[in-house]
């Protein structure tokens, strides 16, 4: 629509180019010509004259004809190709604006004959315009008394004049109406002259405030234009070119509306997160202080992982120089793989393909039955769940791997003080510390403070243990103490393998009290001494009396059958109630 617009805009333009040079064909070049005026208020030499608004020349001199009094107004035409004026042609004189000087405008004519150059165009065709400043005049002393005299002697002058007063007021009528129609304008815009008056203060007063960088402007401005008018062809071409690029544009300004509108909801989320995304920055920005704690940003806290990983990078280096002849290998055996890698493709493709199902199952995605992939990660699941059972005071691994001889049997308070003995402090890696705090193992249990400690003031490797009264345990020896909670819990800290002794670790439960023993798949003796110890709680707690055997890997569970009449649970009793509890 803009585009249409223009056009139309050009082609008046064009036609009004068109009528004008028409109209004032035929004539000298620079013709002047005499323009009688009533009143030539505001009107000086080398102002501009105009003709249907387009500058066409200035006016040369202003004389006073003696014999009506009229002004003349000599103007010289210096556009080439005006022409010259026909005899139905007027002027009037314009002001440029409220406070500038005034300038002569013409319609140069349609109908009547073409004047010659040096013709006088009489002042029935001419109008002045009334200044609004003198009608303002007026209201002041003395003018508003001279206008007084003036309408009384109004009568008395014009008396025998009435043709001409007539004559007169028809042609001030264009005059007054221009003058009452500038004066409405004025008046509806009141608001807006007092606002721009406003705004042209605020924008005068940063001017002022900022001379320097205004005169930097029009320096840089200057520099910007004197570019320019090196650049005249090109930018000639440039601007020819454009329409064409305009048009070229308009697709993609299309498509880029269409995205802009897309992404509307997408900066409405992230306008969403802003506060969320500037807490992220703060944080990841450096902190004025490496030591501020808190306030440390993410920065400095990656530093040292950021030089650690260049000291590794180093290594890294050498490993991948003495790696270069192994890859060159792998290189070469790799060119037959193909072949072997999509056969891989097809049958893992086939693998994960539903639709190759063995059987339906509800549990399923739409029922149609498991992959074969996802039949493979289910046993791997049912393994896990199979070998790590859940118990009322934890987990408990049924079948564990170590390869420590130190490490795998059951812990007892007696194994514990034993293995101390035999291997020092060494044996402290089997331990799972949870602190340098346990209770049983190396401080007394609350819940049997007279019981024995199977490592009194123990201790982490690097830590120094807790201070205890509490005698130790002598090596072999069991605790008789029913079980309770706190030594189950001693059970889940003490009895698991350190992860520095390089074996699989695991959680099991004996009833020792004071101390814990945990390995899973460990000897028959460390099943045997609890054994022992479990008969040794069972007969406790039936007033029977039950040998306990010392829970050395080398000894052997004896047989501590009781009879049937008695009433005491037998050794074989016991075996099941512990294979029951031990059972996944």
């Amino acid at each position: 629509m803009r585009r249409v617009f223009a056009y139309a805009a050009l082609l008046l333009v064009i036609g009004a180019f068109v009528v004008i040079t028409g109209a004032f064909t035929g004539g000298p070049s620079d013709p002047t010509y005499k323009l009688e005026f009533d009143n030539a208020f505001g009107l000086v030499a080398d102002a501009q004259f105009k003709v249907a608004g387009v500058p066409a020349g200035k006016i040369t001199s202003i004389d006073l004809d003696q014999k009506n009094y009229h002004a003349v107004v000599t103007v010289q035409v210096t556009t080439n190709g005006f022409g010259a004026f026909r005899s139905d042609a007027t002027c009037q004189s314009r002001p440029q604006s409220l406070i500038g000087e005034y300038f002569v405008d013409c319609q140069p004519g349609q109908y009547g004959k073409p004047l010659k150059s040096g013709a006088t165009l009489p002042a029935s065709h001419t109008f002045s315009t009334i200044p609004a400043d003198l009608l303002a005049n007026i209201m002041r002393l003395p003018e508003r008394e001279r206008l007084t005299l003036i309408i009384n002697e109004l009568g008395a002058a014009v008396a025998g004049r009435s043709e001409d007063l007539q004559t007169a007021l028809q042609r001030a009528v264009p005059a007054l109406d221009e003058t009452d129609n500038l004066l409405a304008l004025l008046a509806n815009d009141s608001q807006t002259l007092q606002q721009l008056t406003y705004n042209s203060d605020a924008v005068v007063t940063a001017l002022a405030n900022n001379s320097t960088q205004v005169q930097n402007f029009i320096v840089q401005a200057d520099h910007a234009a004197t570019d320019t008018a090196t650049q005249d062809a090109n930018l000639k071409t440039t601007l020819q070119r454009f329409p064409g690029l305009l048009e070229q544009l308009r697709p993609a300004m299309a498509k880029l509306g269409s995205a802009a509108q897309s992404n509307t909801p997408v900066l409405q989320n992230l306008n969403a997160s802003a506060g969320e995304l500037r807490t992220l920055f703060t944080n990841l920005a450096p902190c004025s202080s490496p030591h501020t704690g808190n306030d440390c940003g993410f920065a400095n806290a990656s530093l040292p992982a950021l030089q650690s990983l260049g000291q590794a990078s180093i290594t890294g280096r050498q490993a991948v120089q003495a790696a270069a002849p192994t890859v060159a290998l792998l290189n070469k055996f790799a060119q037959p793989v193909p072949e072997l890698a999509q056969n891989l493709s097809i049958v893992l493709a086939d693998l994960d393909n539903r639709d190759r199902a063995v059987e339906p199952d509800s549990r399923s995605p739409g029922g149609k039955g498991f992959t074969g992939l996802e039949a493979l990660l289910q046993y791997v699941f049912n393994q896990e769940q199979t070998i790590n059972t859940f118990g009322p005071f934890g987990h408990m691994l049924a079948v564990d791997a170590f390869v420590s001889q130190m490490c795998s049997p059951y812990a007892t308070p007696g194994t514990i003080a034993a293995n101390l003995k035999q291997y020092g402090a060494a044996y402290r890696q089997c331990y799972s510390w949870l602190g340098p705090n346990q209770q049983g193992v190396n401080e007394s249990d609350p819940t049997n403070p007279g019981g024995c400690v199977p490592d009194p003031g123990g201790a982490p490797p690097g830590q120094t243990g807790p201070s205890t009264t509490a005698s130790a345990c002598p090596a072999g020896a069991l605790s008789a103490a029913p079980p309770n909670q706190a030594a189950l819990r001693a059970n889940k800290t003490a009895g698991k393998s350190g992860a520095s002794s390089g074996a699989g670790s695991g959680t099991g439960a004996s009833g020792a009290s004071g101390a814990s023993g945990a390995s899973g798949g460990g000897g028959s003796s460390g099943l045997q001494g609890a054994l022992g110890q479990v008969t040794s709680a069972v007969g406790g707690a039936t007033g029977a009396q039950v040998p306990t055997t010392p829970a050395t890997p080398s000894v052997t569970a004896p047989d501590t059958s009781s009879s049937a009449s008695s009433g005491t649970p037998s050794a074989q009793q016991a075996q099941q109630l512990l294979n029951y509890l031990l059972s996944p």
